[in-house]
């Protein structure tokens, strides 16, 4: 699997809110053809393994998203995205330790 977080803007709503997605660049390169899961906004979600990207990866869920979230800052241009990216991954540090690559 070639993972990759994938930013979706939500302009039509009274308030921006940007969506993070997982996709699968092995499978296809066009969202949503590639489309694996969506990145839980919160956390604890993970911790209690009731969303599909903790069912998938398991006890790795948190390092899995903290390595997927700073792969995703490392290649953005749009700074409301980079800002969302950056307060996950505040938020997963506050948790855990999970090792940097």
């Amino acid at each position: 699997m070639n993972l990759k977080l994938y930013a979706i803007k939500n302009l039509h709503l009274q308030f921006d809110r940007i969506q993070l997605v997982v996709v699968d660049l092995d499978i296809s390169k066009r969202y949503p053809l590639n489309f694996v899961c969506v990145l839980p906004r919160y956390f604890r979600i993970l911790e209690k393994r009731s969303s599909k990207f903790a069912k998938l990866f398991g006890e790795k869920s948190l390092c899995m998203a903290k390595k997927l979230l700073v792969d995703a800052w490392h290649s953005e241009d749009d700074p409301e995205i980079k800002i969302v990216i950056n307060k996950r991954i505040k938020d997963i540090d506050s948790k855990q330790e999970c090792p940097t690559e």
